[in-house]
């Protein structure tokens, strides 16, 4: 009998073994892989969507991954590091704003973390340089611009850009470095004046907002940052980030790789749209485009560095030939504070101002936050770095010129993968 029940203890120890290690694979690997710590901010949209995203993306690779959030105002982050540190984080991903990059770092540093730490695009920054100098940490954003591209219409742009910003260091963050912001800028401005004149060429000075977002479904154009289409929600087809690593003495962000990921997207068709919209002033033969961008508030350092762009642009191109006369264009530049409590206002007062077009905001929050706004009064407006899907999700008005936050994770994840393996193996 003894034998027996010993033998049935066996199967059910062996069975429950199993079941244990059955449920320890995730997609062919081991869950008890690399460990990573995510650190996001409570309330913040662009932080807690890329901290989901890359948590998704780096579990799916096979890791795992400790997940907590800060409330904003925060500013010593010492117990959240000490945390990192007792679940053996193999790296970390901090998908914060450039306001907090200076005290997380320090808190970093002074906690003695030596694993590599992984952040957004926001962080590509003079903020970000100057926090990481000599402090020994090694910290890796994504971006999606190098300034060292050799293409031509890049290499172009770097040279003007440098020579224009002269005038405006202080707003660049003391430096004549081009950010990814300032070409993304750059490149917004450029497709939403092609789609106008494409507008005047076909209505004339009867052209409205409305003739405007239809030229913009037909955008097919070689920008600084790619070539740009657009898909059926209004997002740039594009398939690349870029990995770039702080200098250590905080000079400057140094290329690491180009990293691909998978976009099967489809060049879309216009939806179609209502006839009206706003038309444009034909009497004093100027045409207003709104410039929604945050230059106050938590993210005015990249917001700064993305009007640059945008200012660099409409130096190069100030008219819009309609009907054989010269139209101005007039920038409408609203400040949203880097707040989504300001963002009606910004929006409304570009609205307000008869813009025919927007572009903006850094700052996924406050770019979703307006977008009602501008689809209400039939006004088409193009995103130039917020990278939080629900911006252009169901909003027929709003565009985009750069990749999604789950383009830039999935290219995070896999370059964190690859900095784990070679820890390693060293």
């Amino acid at each position: 009998m003894k034998k027996i029940i010993s033998i049935i203890l066996c199967i059910c120890i062996l069975a429950s073994a199993a079941v244990l290690f059955s449920g320890c694979k995730k997609d062919g690997k081991d869950a008890d892989g690399p460990m990573a710590y995510i650190l996001g901010e409570k309330g913040n949209t662009y932080s807690l969507g890329l901290a989901e995203e890359f948590k998704d993306e780096f579990e799916g690779l096979g890791g795992s991954v400790t997940m907590e959030t800060f409330p904003t105002g925060t500013h010593n982050f010492s117990e959240f590091f000490s945390k990192a540190i007792d679940v053996n984080a193999e790296v970390i991903f901090l998908p914060n704003s450039i306001a907090n990059a200076p005290d997380l770092l320090k808190n970093a540093k002074e906690m003695g973390i030596s694993v590599p730490i992984l952040a957004g695009d926001t962080w590509e920054s003079p903020v970000v340089l100057e926090a990481v100098k000599d402090t020994g940490l090694e910290v890796y954003v994504t971006a999606f611009f190098d300034e060292g591209d050799t293409s031509e219409k890049a290499a172009e742009f770097v040279s003007g850009f440098k020579k224009y910003v002269i005038d405006y260091y202080d707003m660049n963050g003391g430096t004549d470095k081009v950010s990814s912001v300032c070409a993304l800028g750059f490149d917004a401005y450029n497709v939403t004046l092609d789609a106008i004149s494409r507008a005047a060429d076909k209505k004339g000075s009867a052209l409205t907002s409305n003739d405007v977002a239809e030229e913009l479904w037909a955008t097919d154009c070689q920008g600084v940052t790619g070539k740009i289409t657009f898909d059926k929600n209004g997002d740039a087809i594009k398939d690349r980030a870029y990995i770039k690593k702080a200098a250590a003495d905080g000079t400057a962000f140094e290329f690491v790789k180009a990293q691909t990921v998978e976009n099967n997207a489809k060049k879309a068709q216009s939806p179609g749209y209502a006839k009206g919209g706003v038309t444009i002033d034909t009497d004093n033969k100027r045409i207003t485009v709104g410039v929604y961008e945050a230059t106050t508030g938590d993210d005015c350092a990249g917001g700064k560095q993305e009007l640059l762009g945008i200012m660099y642009a409409h130096e190069l191109r100030k008219t819009v030939t309609i009907d054989g006369e010269e139209y101005e264009i007039h920038l409408c530049i609203s400040d949203n504070g880097s707040l989504k409590e300001y963002s009606l206002a910004a929006a409304t007062k570009i609205v307000d101002e008869g813009s025919i077009a927007v572009i903006g905001s850094y700052g996924s929050g406050v770019s979703i936050a307006a977008a009602p706004v501008f689809e209400k009064a039939c006004i088409p407006a193009v995103g130039a770095s917020c990278t939080n899907a629900e911006v252009t999700a169901g909003n027929s008005y709003y565009f985009r010129t750069t990749i999604l936050d789950a383009a830039q994770c999935e290219a995070m994840a896999d370059f964190a993968f690859t900095l784990i393996d070679t820890d390693k193996a060293e």
